[in-house]
């Protein structure tokens, strides 16, 4: 009886190591971008809905030029309508799980980093009602 009760013991206790390493395993090795990998010119593509009608982003500038931790900043140039060149302040932050969001005057970007590639949404409401799914790539 001795005998079947520690040979009952080994499994179980085999059982749960098993089982806590096949977690611990299963975490991502998708490593969480900071601010730092941000900075640098983008250029921005996107297709969607401007305004009520479907909307082809020819290619915003964005320059991200400050950054601390997982905080970074600097402009987005676009041209608007009539040919002016704009330029707007953005502010973003990465979340603990990796997902960026990019603020604007007006609207704000969310999507994720991966390989050196930003994908993801722009939204924008008032005047111009905007959803764009976009791509942002490194000059």
């Amino acid at each position: 009886m001795n005998r079947h009760l520690t040979t009952a013991l080994a499994v179980t206790c085999a059982a749960a190591l098993i089982t806590v390493a096949a977690g611990c395993g299963s975490s991502s090795s998708a490593e969480v971008p900071t601010g730092a990998d941000m900075k640098g010119t983008w250029t921005s593509t996107g297709s969607g809905y401007q305004d009520g009608k479907v909307e082809t982003w020819p290619g915003n500038t964005i320059i991200i030029d400050k950054a601390v931790g997982q905080a970074f900043s600097g402009n987005e140039k676009y041209t608007a309508s009539g040919g002016v060149v704009v330029s707007e302040t953005i502010q973003g932050v990465i979340a603990p799980d990796g997902d960026i969001l990019i603020v604007e005057e007006d609207g704000f970007y969310e999507g994720t980093l991966e390989n050196g590639v930003f994908t993801g949404q722009y939204a924008e409401m008032g005047d111009e009602p905007t959803a764009m799914n976009v791509t942002m790539t490194k000059k």
